[in-house]
């Protein structure tokens, strides 16, 4: 249920959807349209049908792949497009991953949809292993008669075709958005935000995506300024990264999780401001981590709210183990004053075990090891 969920919100993303401002409460800053009710099956189907016609299938084309993944059903063992794949170098493996991601192939004309379409990639460069790739990242482009203009597009601002398989790796709907209603407009308004093609094809490479409706993104764009995020700082491309992909009730859960912990509403402002990536946490993992440092690990509040990032870091993997590993050390006196643990947790996992670890390897071995298997995730214990 969850990844049908999750296809449905990357697939509405697409849509235009009007959003709200309020100046007075910070968690009305955000009021993104989301799906009312997804167990009504036809409820669901309907929604997902306008999400990929908004995409550029037709009407057809898009209720049949509705149908196919929202319904469970058994695939065919074998049927001309299995074999068309096979015969073209697909190993059995990758043809069972392709037909469960896109199960629409299966009925899919060999001579007059699949042979031409993957010619026309043969014919722009694509060699057979870069075929597989892209086809695996973005079945659906082999439902478009014709790909190339929008291939063509983001091979030119990306500058290659690994780049590109990149970018469709992050966001198998990257070949679908209308280059004309929504590409090409994103791109003109990334580029009037100040923005080079350099810092555009990050964005593209590093993002879950930044293209869902030109009117979304002058809303995204401005109330991410709203927050006082200024398009110069580094942060500002995550801000609208995170916002773009965020709904109302997200926002709220996360704010309100953040003030029953004691942060402020200028607070909260402030850690977005410096960390927007905090908004994509849970509400469970925020907790843990703000009970295990402020209640274990002995943080005080405002450690925190200067330095929100810390909050993005893994409770198993790095915070736990670091504080145990700090704390051995100073219960033993080998710790030299003004070695703070907010300090510590950036640091690098090569420059930590240098720093804090490896020059006492030989005397406390298990320490060592123990902190080691943490960052591994298997079970650790520091004696």
């Amino acid at each position: 249920m969850f990844l049908v969920q999750k296809r449905l919100f990357c697939l509405l993303s697409c849509n235009k959807s009007p959003i709200h401002l309020s100046s007075y409460q910070l968690c009305s800053l955000f009021s993104f349209s989301t799906a009312e009710d997804h167990s009504s099956n036809h409820r669901s189907k309907f929604m997902l049908v306008d999400a990929l016609q908004s995409c550029e299938l037709s009407s057809k084309e898009a209720a049949k792949v509705a149908k196919d993944r929202i319904c469970e059903k058994k695939l065919p063992s074998s049927s001309p497009s299995i074999e068309f794949f096979k015969q073209s170098g697909w190993s059995d493996a990758q043809v069972m991953k392709l037909t469960k991601r896109a199960p629409t192939l299966l009925h899919a004309n060999v001579e007059t949809a699949l042979k031409p379409r993957m010619r026309s990639l043969q014919d722009m460069g694509f060699s057979d292993t870069e075929i597989v790739q892209l086809v695996s990242s973005c079945p659906t482009l082999l439902h478009f008669r014709d790909i190339k203009p929008k291939i063509n597009y983001w091979r030119s601002l990306l500058g290659s075709n690994e780049r590109l398989l990149k970018a469709c790796k992050k966001n198998m709907f990257i070949l679908n958005y209308s280059l004309a209603r929504t590409i090409e407009p994103s791109i003109s308004l990334f580029r009037e935000c100040g923005f080079s093609d350099e810092r555009i094809a990050h964005m593209v490479l590093t993002m879950r995506g930044c293209f869902g409706g030109i009117d979304k993104l002058k809303e995204v764009i401005k109330y991410v300024e709203e927050l006082g995020v200024s398009r110069d700082s580094g942060v500002y491309p995550y801000a609208l990264d995170v916002v773009m992909n965020m709904n109302r009730s997200r926002f709220d859960a996360t704010s309100a999780t953040l003030m029953s912990f004691g942060f402020s509403q200028p607070d909260i402002v402030a850690a977005f401001r410096k960390c927007p990536y905090v908004w994509g946490l849970s509400q469970k993992t925020i907790c843990d981590k703000m009970t295990f440092l402020m209640k274990e690990a002995g943080f005080e509040l405002t450690s925190i709210i200067c330095c929100p990032v810390i909050l993005t870091y893994s409770l198993e993997k790095r915070l736990r183990p670091r504080y145990e590993v700090m704390n051995f050390l100073k219960q033993n006196k080998l710790l030299d004053e003004g070695h703070k643990l907010l300090s510590v947790i950036p640091l690098s996992e090569e420059k930590f075990i240098k720093k804090y670890l490896f020059r006492h390897k030989e005397k406390f071995a298990s320490l060592y090891d123990s902190y080691l298997a943490a960052v591994k995730g298997k079970p650790h214990v520091v004696t």
